[in-house]
């Protein structure tokens, strides 16, 4: 049984091979841009679920490499058009998309810092478009597989993943310009199903239907592995929540502050501004959402969303980390493939703030 860390270092010697090919198929500004994401790091553990499936049913890992490039593809355009709409600069430590391309257009034409703007966001959205398209196209390059297990693939990642992944995003680009008073915490567990459960559980099918060379939908323990990577997926996103709080900025990746900055609908502020007194949720209102806010405002926001409200979404994460266990018991029998899947899910919630 290959570890976790074999299948990410094959996964990354797989991504080296793809990123050659793309650098000389992209125009340069749009593989600056990817390569930013693609090389910046990260736990790799979409690709990676899909290889530890696959291996968990008696796949081959190596055969199934190109449809653990493509979710990663899959997974990065989304991010980048995620900072366009969240307005970040960084991701883990590194400039996001649209702020490298601006920077690339000033470089190459001395645009005007209004105009260098506005070029960087149109080249990350172009960028995250040519990544979505070669997830795509990445899939059938999958090999000693019959043509309906890939067909089921290119069908399930084109269709049903995108249709959820994008109406989760929306849902969440609605909830910003929402009064709190509107959303209700059944409104943020559809968007984090969505936005991150959906694209987990994609992973965990992928990878059982290839070890199995079945597709999706007719292979019931690829369909329970969905399952029970959807549950990781919602616990690690309350986690995220979380750790978007009280996080440490050099290991999370991204600007403390930002989810505050921007007034993110989750469920650890919607549980805050239901448990707080009328004067605390008014200020904790007052500093959701503000541009402006300071160290200070983000020790108050830490401070009125401690106790009650950390504790109960803490626990709710952990709840669905167990029934992600209970669907993983019921989608395998016991061996070395699924103790790694078991210790998978319960990094979700163990991750360091």
């Amino acid at each position: 049984m290959k570890t976790m860390d074999d299948l990410r270092n094959l996964f990354l010697q797989a991504l080296q091979r793809e990123t050659d090919y793309l650098k000389q198929e992209l125009p340069s500004h749009l593989f600056a841009i990817i390569n930013g994401y693609l090389q910046g790091g990260g736990k790799r553990l979409r690709p990676c679920l899909l290889l530890m499936c696959a291996q968990a049913v008696g796949g081959d890992v190596e055969k199934a490499l190109p449809a653990a490039v493509a979710v990663e593809e899959f997974h990065t355009w989304t991010l980048i058009h995620d900072d366009v709409i969240d307005h970040d600069d960084f991701r883990r430590g590194n400039p996001t998309g649209h702020i490298l391309g601006g920077r690339l257009g000033k470089e190459a034409w001395k645009l005007s810092d209004s105009i260098a703007a506005d070029y960087g966001i149109s080249a990350a959205i172009l960028a995250g478009d040519s990544l979505q398209a070669r997830a795509s196209e990445k899939l059938f390059e999958l090999k000693g597989f019959s043509q309906n297990t890939i067909f089921s693939l290119v069908f399930n990642m084109t269709g049903r993943l995108t249709q959820d992944l994008l109406a989760g995003e929306q849902l969440d680009v609605e909830m910003s310009h929402m009064s709190w008073d509107d959303i209700t915490e059944e409104t943020v567990m559809t968007m984090i199903d969505g936005k991150t459960g959906a694209l987990l559980k994609y992973c965990a099918e992928a990878g059982a239907a290839l070890g199995l060379d079945t597709p999706i939908e007719d292979c019931q323990t690829a369909l329970q592995l969905g399952q029970f990577a959807r549950n990781c997926g919602i616990a690690f996103q309350l986690q995220d929540d979380i750790l978007g709080i009280y996080g440490e900025e050099a290991k999370l990746g991204k600007p403390i502050g930002s989810d505050i900055r921007e007034g993110k609908r989750t469920l650890l502020a919607c549980r805050a501004l239901d448990k707080l007194s009328e004067t605390d949720a008014a200020l904790l209102r007052s500093i959701l959402g503000r541009a402006d806010i300071t160290q200070d405002d983000i020790a108050t926001v830490r401070q009125l969303m401690n106790g009650e409200p950390l504790t109960s979404v803490q626990n709710d994460a952990e709840s669905y980390v167990q029934t992600a266990l209970s669907n993983l018991k019921t989608a395998l029998p016991a061996s070395p493939c699924r103790d790694a899947l078991h210790d998978f899910a319960m990094k979700m919630t163990k991750r360091v703030m």
